[in-house]
């Protein structure tokens, strides 16, 4: 009649089975969290990432410009500074020459961009560019006035021009110093005169340094002390 009467010898047994299998688990799952508490997994360094590195072939292009604008604007400021070189070549003393103008343009613009320290990116992309076109219109504005030599000049002119060459290079070979100061104040008073011929129908003239070094050349030597 009651047919549970039967399993009851085994029921006891199964429900403290079951208790112990429950109370197990628990004690398992608490001492692995307790651990996960008192050890806890160590934590990966922070690393800030690293700004992305400038391209070396970049920064290799840049210091090449910077040696090669070094090389263009000596050569320029000793042509400036050689009054022997700008009547021999005075073309590059005349901003109206087209090549020579565009030589000016283009060495400007490299001089504008030009810096002693690495510059941003684009910066430098500029400048290298720049150095290309002024060293390639430097080569060819020489070029051009090997050419022309005093073309652009009158006959007269023309003579001027060689009468300052040979007072010039006399003062450089001068046997004393009073031949050299005399050689060159006549080579002063010869490019004032060719100066004031050319006026304004050409825009050649002397560059101030090389006017300043005649005159310094021309100053008496002060006696030793």
């Amino acid at each position: 009649m009651y047919p549970l009467q039967d399993f009851e010898p085994l029921l006891w047994p199964f429900i403290v089975l079951m208790w112990l299998v429950v109370s197990m688990y628990s004690r398992a799952a608490l001492h692995r969290r307790w651990r996960a508490r008192s050890h806890p997994a160590p934590r990966r360094p922070h690393v800030q990432a690293a700004a992305p590195a400038l391209p070396k072939s970049l920064r290799l292009r840049w210091d090449q410009a910077r040696e090669r604008y070094g090389r263009v604007a000596g050569e320029y400021g000793q042509y400036e500074a050689d009054a022997l070189q700008v009547l021999r070549l005075p073309a590059l003393a005349d901003p109206a020459v087209p090549s020579t103008g565009r030589f000016i343009d283009a060495f400007h613009e490299a001089m504008a961009l030009h810096t002693e320290e690495f510059p941003p990116e684009p910066m430098a992309r500029q400048f290298i560019e720049a150095t290309v076109t002024a060293e390639k219109a430097w080569a060819a504005a020489r070029e051009a006035a090997e050419k022309l030599r005093a073309s652009r000049f009158t006959a007269e002119e023309r003579a001027l021009i060689a009468q300052g060459i040979k007072l010039l290079e006399l003062a450089q070979g001068g046997a004393t110093p009073a031949e050299q100061e005399a050689a060159l104040g006549a080579a002063r008073g010869v490019l004032a005169k060719l100066e004031r011929s050319v006026g304004t129908r050409l825009d050649w003239r002397v560059p101030r340094s090389a006017r300043q070094a005649i005159d310094a050349a021309g100053k008496p030597r002060l006696p030793p002390a």
